[in-house]
């Protein structure tokens, strides 16, 4: 498994189609993260898979913390303030 992740401290805004099947990447290592690209098959973890009824703006976790995954739930501050 390799150490190295694509996880940042920011979330990401995206607008997202509707209609559409979706991946977010749980493991960290995919190119395209916040999306999956197979990655997972040799670094472990498992994507999480949805589709959207309507065309919307979310807000998506690239720290890997949040409870709410794959959107952010703000776990990216905790870690700021404990580094103060």
């Amino acid at each position: 498994m390799s150490e190295k992740t694509h996880f940042i401290n920011e979330p990401l805004k995206a607008s997202l189609e509707a209609g559409f099947k979706y991946a977010y990447c749980t493991c960290g290592h995919a190119d395209t993260f916040p999306y999956c690209d197979g990655t997972h098959v040799k670094e472990g973890g498992k994507p999480i898979k949805f589709t959207l009824d309507e065309p919307k703006e979310v807000i998506f976790c690239r720290c890997g913390r949040s409870k709410e995954l794959p959107y952010c739930d703000g776990s990216h501050q905790e870690r700021v303030k404990s580094e103060e």
